[in-house]
């Protein structure tokens, strides 16, 4: 299985998660050590990325790829970074 978190481009990898581990080669440098790929539900198939350290730069559309096999699906959110109050909640 992969799970790759990327912004507008593919190969703009925010988290890459492939055959039970983390791949960190490909991360966007603003992203390393700021994220990760909550595994709890995966076999439920949640994928939920987390990012610490919000930023206002954070802010824009992620998608997310998700590949089992043969299978894939894709899926595209919008995070909206909205004033310190929201940045020391989710830091």
């Amino acid at each position: 299985m992969e799970v790759r978190w990327f912004r507008s481009e593919f190969t703009s990898v925010v988290h890459q998660y492939h055959e039970g581990k983390d791949h960190n080669g490909e991360q966007m440098p603003d992203y390393c050590g700021r994220t990760e790929l909550l595994k709890a539900g995966i076999t439920d198939g949640n994928v939920s990325l987390q990012i610490l350290n919000i930023r206002h730069s954070d802010e824009g559309q992620y998608n997310c790829f998700v590949q089992d096999g043969s299978l894939y699906e894709e899926a595209l959110l919008e995070l909206k970074v909205a004033g310190q109050q929201l940045l020391s909640v989710l830091s």
